[in-house]
């Protein structure tokens, strides 16, 4: 597996050196590593496809793929972090050996792989040409009915205010449900973060001025 070097401010999470981004279709029912809640959350999932934003049912073959990769991830030498998206799970880990036969899990494939170089300044979010002067990320978290409505109104109505990033964007839109630790928006408003938990209380993390690079 080859990495490529990425500049950051620190290391993936404050601790991991290596991410891999690996592709396997449903692997969002492995955001608990449990075959037994992924078992019940491919049986959800079926019951609501119909009516819901999954189009088609999980198969009896991709469900055999997702609890074999369930057992596979869980028998891993070492601790490593995940976090899942839809049909993508990125894992971030500091022993990347344990990660090296990966791609023949099940009917997966292996997109990108980094390797963190700490370069950059720190406690700051270092970009090219910014136009913000603040980026606001948020807790990872499922968002009831009534705090999903207030967070997509609360940024609907302020879109000139805030660049949303894609993932976030997408649950603004209404394609998303359950919010994620890499979602972000930019904005000027030092108080932002505030406002924010104000309309929807836990779900900002913290708040990082940025930075042009130098």
């Amino acid at each position: 597996m080859k990495f490529k070097t990425v500049e950051r401010n620190q290391l993936f999470f404050g601790q991991y050196h290596y991410c891999i981004t690996w592709y396997l279709k449903n692997v969002s029912v492995l955001r608990d590593l449990d075959p037994i809640k992924a078992l019940k959350s491919i049986q959800y999932r079926n019951q609501w496809a119909p009516n819901a934003n999954y189009r088609q049912r999980i198969t009896e073959e991709e469900q055999h793929d997702l609890i074999r990769a369930c057992d596979w991830l869980l028998a891993r030498a070492h601790p490593f972090k995940r976090t899942v998206s839809n049909h993508t799970m990125y894992i971030y880990t500091n022993h990347p050996a344990d990660f090296k036969d990966l791609g023949t899990v099940a009917d997966s494939v292996v997109c990108n792989s980094t390797q963190v170089l700490v370069t950059l300044q720190p406690d700051a979010v270092t970009l090219k040409n910014p136009v913000h002067s603040y980026r606001t990320f948020f807790r990872e978290r499922w968002l009831r009915d009534h705090e999903l409505q207030n967070i997509r109104e609360y940024f609907r109505a302020r879109a000139d205010q805030f660049r949303l990033s894609p993932g976030f964007q997408m649950l603004v839109e209404g394609r998303r449900m359950w919010l994620m630790g890499n979602y972000f928006v930019d904005h000027n408003e030092p108080q932002a973060d505030f406002l924010i938990n104000m309309a929807v209380p836990g779900t900002v993390k913290k708040t990082l001025p940025i930075v042009a690079r130098g």
